[in-house]
């Protein structure tokens, strides 16, 4: 956890598509995981000791703090965390994340209308599998549906690895690494260089523009 300072600093580290920073779990000093790839949250099995079972667990990420219920007890939820924060917790709670200066925090409802200023939506659109996909447009080809699939941490996978321009939406990503696979994909590394917002619960993202 180097180069993460204070408790409520915001700032995290990326370890392959886990975000490690320094928060508070009921008050406590705790290391945090966010995995937006991860479809269910998870405690420590030394943090389930500790809070009282079926009660909501209180997480603070800089100056907020969110309450929530997390059934999953593991022995690592992720990179050695007290607690891990998947797609169940932020289906309900939308995270600025700004990768390009490793800064991250919970928005309420005003900011979060704030912080969109200046931002433009993709839509995400879940499938009956639990699948989440984008729309992505490479050069001047049509359209095609990509796998959002944020447990990943490589960049953009499809047919045309050579593509000059690529976009999510109407998001033109000027930044996004594409290399060659048949199964069109969308990794967290796609925003490794820019500021989102993942509003799960609305299906959409949010991008820098």
């Amino acid at each position: 956890m180097d180069g993460i300072t204070g408790a409520t600093s915001g700032k995290f580290i990326l370890m392959a598509a886990t975000l490690l920073f320094h928060g508070r779990v009921d008050n406590a000093r705790s290391t945090i995981a966010i995995v937006p790839g991860a479809p269910h949250s998870a405690i420590s099995e030394t943090l389930a000791k500790r809070v009282r079972q079926g009660a909501p667990v209180k997480i603070g990420i800089r100056g907020e703090y969110l309450r929530a219920s997390i059934a999953g007890v593991e022995h690592d939820p992720g990179q050695g965390a007290d607690v891990r924060i998947g797609q169940d917790i932020l289906d309900a709670n939308p995270i600025e994340i700004d990768f390009a200066h490793h800064q991250l925090r919970l928005l309420l409802a005003g900011d979060a209308k704030r912080a969109e200023h200046g931002m433009t939506a993709i839509s995400v659109s879940r499938q009956p599998d639990g699948t989440m996909t984008v729309p992505l447009k490479l050069d001047d080809a049509a359209p095609i549906v990509a796998v959002l699939n944020l447990a990943s941490a490589t960049g953009i996978v499809a047919a045309n690895a050579s593509a000059k321009t690529v976009a999510l939406g109407s998001v033109a990503l000027k930044t996004a690494d594409v290399s060659g696979g048949t199964a069109p994909l969308v990794g967290l590394g796609t925003f490794a260089k820019t500021r989102v917002i993942f509003d799960f619960g609305h299906d959409r993202i949010w991008v820098a523009t």
